[in-house]
């Protein structure tokens, strides 16, 4: 769709109170696939692609920038209120909007959503995982080696991973690992977040501006945020640390809080249907009137 600031890629489905999705990275509208299940639940579900991602166009836009973009969406789609959802490096939009634009807001979800400093590990800079999604040349042959091998060798791909994203002791890596190599519902999952990197030179500008926010990241303000919000975080979180969750605590004063295990995987870990049926106990809780 045209708006005044840019094309911007959405997509809208479903029928009910709108969600929307603030998606991960790299990823784009595709990466909607997380909440799939909340359309059979009578909700409708709006997600972007940021700047930069997909199909909309690359912007260098800051984080406010960004929010009256949607709100600009939004008025075109003459949707009144939505349920900002802050996906991991989604988590900075979702509190923008709820912070800037409360009116339009029923309520929040935060799932392993960045909300305050952000500092990229260490320790991970070397891996093939930043390699892929940090490298500016070979990132489309990356990309798809990883789609291919998560497919032929699963359990050695997404034990990779986990050692990134995790902060999970030997032991625990390999539990995790044998608990999602195992299950055809947590593989395929795993398998479908990997496609939202494919081809990565569509999202890679997207990507690079991603990181040059959130490593810029000082504070981001939460004052005027005064709806019901879902915090879901993880301890063993090696990509959005703990202190995520410890800053939203801090300043939000309505907040229910689901500590999960599996780090930033958390979405497939042995809370897979916690998460799940939390995240709609809270949904059809909300006053939509």
């Amino acid at each position: 769709m045209e708006i005044a600031m840019g094309k911007i890629h959405y997509k809208l489905t479903g029928e009910g109170p709108v969600l929307f999705f603030m998606h991960g990275g790299p990823g784009g509208i595709d990466q909607a696939y997380l909440l799939d299940g909340l359309v059979q639940e009578g909700f409708s579900l709006l997600t972007v692609s940021r700047p930069g991602y997909l199909r909309t166009p690359f912007v260098p836009l800051s984080y406010e920038e960004q929010v009256d973009q949607y709100m600009e969406l939004l008025d075109k789609l003459t949707i009144d209120k939505v349920v900002p959802m802050g996906y991991s490096s989604g988590g900075p939009l979702a509190l923008y909007f709820a912070n800037k634009y409360p009116e339009r807001t029923h309520a929040l979800v935060m799932e392993a959503g960045v909300s305050t400093v952000y500092e990229i590990a260490t320790d991970t800079l070397d891996s093939f995982w930043a390699k892929l999604f940090l490298s500016d040349r070979i990132q489309d042959f990356l990309s798809w080696i990883s789609a291919i091998a998560i497919r032929i060798a699963f359990r050695m791909t997404f034990k990779s991973m986990i050692t990134m994203e995790t902060s999970l002791d030997k032991e625990g890596i390999k539990k995790f690992t044998n608990l999602v190599s195992n299950d055809k519902e947590r593989r395929k999952w795993v398998m479908k977040l990997l496609n939202t990197s494919v081809p990565m030179s569509t999202r890679k500008k997207g990507l690079n501006h991603d990181v040059e926010l959130l490593t810029s990241i000082e504070k981001i303000p939460v004052d005027n945020i005064k709806v019901r919000s879902l915090l879901i975080y993880s301890k063993e979180d090696n990509d959005v640390k703990w202190l995520n969750a410890e800053y939203l605590k801090t300043n939000l004063n309505d907040f229910e809080l689901l500590v999960t295990h599996g780090g930033h995987f958390m979405w497939v870990g042995k809370d897979m249907d916690k998460i799940k049926s939390k995240r709609i106990e809270f949904l059809k809780s909300i006053n939509f009137s």
